[in-house]
Order: structure tokens, then sequence, then C-alpha cells
């Protein structure tokens, strides 16, 4: 969810700090105990913080990072590279999804045109009742243009 912390309309589910909610939610996150204050859901934002307490910690796991700081921006960019990666399957998702309304959309106007065609020569072929073609003919006139009808006028 991009732009959660800055901007609100952008959140179904936001963890903005927030001076009107009454109480704080407590995590601990890398061993250190924070007090969010957030309109979204207690347990969501402990959730997260989860997350990133996880994310930190792997960060430690390989290797042996000095500073405290250092660790939380390794997180933060692995945390940010996961986002990006997320986004761009997202992008091709609904790519592949655009493609594929775009081909039932062509086939669905195929099949109506073939729908119409066999109509048309149903309306022409000889032998049938006049009755059984006048429901179509009606349907005709109504689509012919004004420069048909005055030929045949």
């Amino acid at each position: 969810m991009p732009g959660c912390w800055r901007n609100s309309r952008t959140c179904s589910r936001a963890v903005r700090v927030s001076r009107e909610t009454p109480s704080p939610v407590r995590v601990n996150i890398y061993g250190r105990e924070y007090a969010i204050r957030g309109e979204g859901d207690g347990n969501y934002i402990a959730d997260i913080a989860h997350y990133v307490d996880m994310k930190m910690r792997e960060m430690t796991d390989n290797m042996a990072v000095a500073s405290t700081a250092k660790v939380a921006i390794l997180a933060a960019l692995n945390i940010t590279d996961e986002l990006y990666q997320k986004e761009q399957q997202l992008r091709e998702l609904d790519e592949g999804h655009r493609g594929s309304l775009s081909r039932l959309a062509d086939l669905i106007e195929a099949e109506l045109e073939e729908t119409d065609e066999e109509s048309g020569r149903e309306e022409a072929s000889p032998g049938l009742p006049e009755s059984s073609r006048s429901g179509s003919s009606s349907r005709l006139e109504k689509t012919s243009s004004p420069e048909s009808s005055r030929k045949s006028d």
C-alpha cells in the first residue's frame, strides 16, 4: 500500500500516526518497545510490527551488523524490494487479464457478426413463408441508412 504513512486517502487499512486514536498499540521491534497510535486495527499494526522485526532479525542472521540503524535500513530496502516485485507481478497479471479480455471481446464480436450474417441468409433463402421473414425484415429496416430507404422508394 504505497503512501500509507503520508497520504491517508490511499490506504484502506492504514497504520498512520494519529493523535485522535485513544490507545496506542505496544509493539516490540528488534528488542525495543514502541507505542504506535494508528487508525488501523491493533492486530494489523502488531502484525506489521512483527514483520518489520522479523525482517530486521533476518539481516543479522547471516552477518554481523553493528548498527541498529544499518539493520533498519537493510530491512527497509528488503521490504521495499518485496513491494516492488509484487507490484510488478500485479502489473503483469493486469496486462495478461487485459489481453485475455480483449481476445474474449473479439471472439464475442466475431460470433455476433456471424450470427447477424446467418440471420441475413435466412431472410434471403427461398421457400420461407413471408410471416417467418417479417420479424427479421423489420429489424433490417430499423438499422438501414436513410439513403438505402430512399433508393427503394
